[in-house]
């Protein structure tokens, strides 16, 4: 019997297969189904934000999961394009995502960009050039400028904390300031938000001047700070560079730290400029199913923002799912059985190859190659060997031999193994010099033995044996039975001992 040989293209196989059927398998034994990933619409704990999307959906907005990439977003209709939330991301934005977010928004979809210490400046950095064009269309003259002296925005990566307004520890600021900006979100009914081990805001300043830039933590006016965004901290706060200790208790606002009122949410209002609106949060927790139920006004905020992001009413929110992990919060062992990451990591690659219009007709072709090329092979019979016939001389090397085809299923070379036999044994007894052909096996049969054979029948089955032996067709056990059976008694008849 033939085996298959188990090497490195097998396990690549055996692993793409495991990755296939787990989400079938864990779907439908409902392991891994409560969602493990923070951030997750489909996580129903308290870091998930299911919360969200239930309040969201009582309002008319529809969720559509982004699974894979955000070069998804490239094959919406101009009608299609709504709001794309980004949650809380973690895993690496590739540069064909970038320009695929830089592409959806410039037709006009809008995008909530909330994190603190993710992936988010991945992609500020791209979305910031994109924008640029647009900034001085701004009206700016709430905060004291003609036009905006922003360059660009990111997220800080320094620990925003509050030791005036908070909820339990300087490390959940409540928000109480939302200053009013014309076009930007509205604030009915905000009156106090909470967050939790939020960054902050920082800006590249621009002068106007002489073209010079620098990142700063907010804006000021004549070094007077003035409102940099629609949610600031209280003047009591400070951005903490150590981080690690912050979390584990150990914070102090230190000399050369950051203080004051930061930005910890600033809109782009360019829906009235055929872009679409945008909104950057430095603290994604805002909006996660804990804080969502503190009696805060998270929730009316998430639902200004949503409604103020839709300027054009589409009611269709894109939330990416593709970019948030089980392992942020050490829950590592949970992801490995969530169905989601492996469905994730298969759309993910055939999004990946046919995004490109000139690449998506050999996506087939390249996954057939690439799939051939692993297929394990069969591994066929090693060679017999003179030296273990001998070993055992119980046996004969024509038994050793035929043995040997029958275990690997070679029927047409046992069969060729037992017509030679019989060759020998014809011209052995005949004494014949030629070549014998089934034409001349049939003469000596009509010779020999004229009434034991219907010599018709054997013509056609020794064509039939010769046919298969040069063609080294593949016979089925049951045809290699058969013609052994008419073999076998043709040979009977000529070892007789005949007086």
């Amino acid at each position: 019997m033939a085996t298959i040989k188990f090497n490195r293209n097998t396990f690549i196989l055996s692993i793409i297969f495991i990755i296939f059927c787990l989400p079938i398998i864990l779907s439908v034994t409902r392991i891994g189904l409560e969602g493990t990933r923070q951030f997750s619409i489909y996580n129903e704990y308290w870091d998930g934000t299911s919360a969200l999307r239930e309040n969201l959906e009582g309002e008319g907005f529809e969720f559509h999961p982004v699974v894979s990439t955000l070069n998804s977003l490239t094959r919406l209709d101009g009608d299609e394009l709504g709001v794309l939330a980004i949650i809380g991301p973690t895993i690496f934005f590739d540069p064909t995502e970038t320009a695929a977010l830089a592409y959806f928004i410039m037709r006009g979809g809008s995008v909530i960009i909330a994190d603190d210490f993710g992936r988010a400046n991945d992609i500020l950095g791209l979305i910031n050039t994109v924008i640029a064009p647009f900034i001085s269309q701004i009206n700016a003259t709430a905060i004291g400028f003609d036009t905006l002296p922003i360059a660009g925005l990111k997220i800080n990566g320094s620990l925003l904390m509050d030791s005036y307004s908070y909820h339990i520890s300087p490390l959940m600021p409540i928000i109480r300031d939302f200053p009013d900006f014309l076009g930007s979100v509205p604030m009915n009914g905000v009156n106090r938000v909470v967050t939790s081990f939020p960054s902050s805001i920082s800006f590249l300043g621009l002068d106007n001047a002489t073209g010079e830039t620098q990142w700063y933590p907010g804006l000021s006016v004549s070094d007077i700070p003035i409102a940099s965004g629609i949610a600031m901290s209280s003047n009591f706060a400070w951005l903490e560079k150590d981080v690690e200790k912050a979390k584990d208790g150990d914070y102090y606002p230190d000399e050369d730290e950051w203080k004051g009122s930061f930005s910890l949410m600033v809109p782009i209002p360019l829906g009235g400029v055929g872009v679409g609106n945008i909104l950057i949060c430095s603290d994604p927790s805002i909006f996660i199913n804990e804080l969502m139920g503190l009696g805060y006004d998270n929730e009316q905020l998430a639902s200004n923002v949503f409604n103020w992001l839709d300027y054009n009413s589409t009611r269709r929110i894109y939330y990416d799912e593709s970019h948030l992990s089980s392992s942020r919060t050490g829950r590592f062992a949970l992801g490995i059985i969530d169905p989601f990451e492996y469905v994730r990591m298969y759309l993910r690659y055939v999004n990946s190859f046919t995004m490109f219009p000139l690449l998506a007709p050999l996506f087939p072709f390249i996954t057939f190659m690439f799939l051939r090329r692993r297929y394990p092979k069969s591994k066929g019979p090693s060679p017999l060997l003179m030296t273990k016939v001998k070993q055992s001389r119980s046996r004969s090397f024509f038994a050793a031999k035929m043995t040997w085809y029958m275990n690997y299923q070679q029927f047409s070379n046992a069969l060729s193994l037992i017509y030679k036999r019989l060759k020998r044994r014809l011209i052995k007894k005949y004494v014949v010099t030629e070549e014998l052909s089934s034409e001349k096996i049939v003469e000596l049969l009509d010779t020999h033995f004229p009434n034991q054979f219907n010599l018709e029948d054997v013509g056609e089955m020794l064509n039939r044996v010769d046919l298969i032996i040069q063609k080294s067709r593949r016979i089925s056990e049951e045809e290699f039975t058969d013609l052994v059976l008419d073999l076998k008694n043709v040979e009977e008849h000529i070892t007789k001992v005949h007086v």
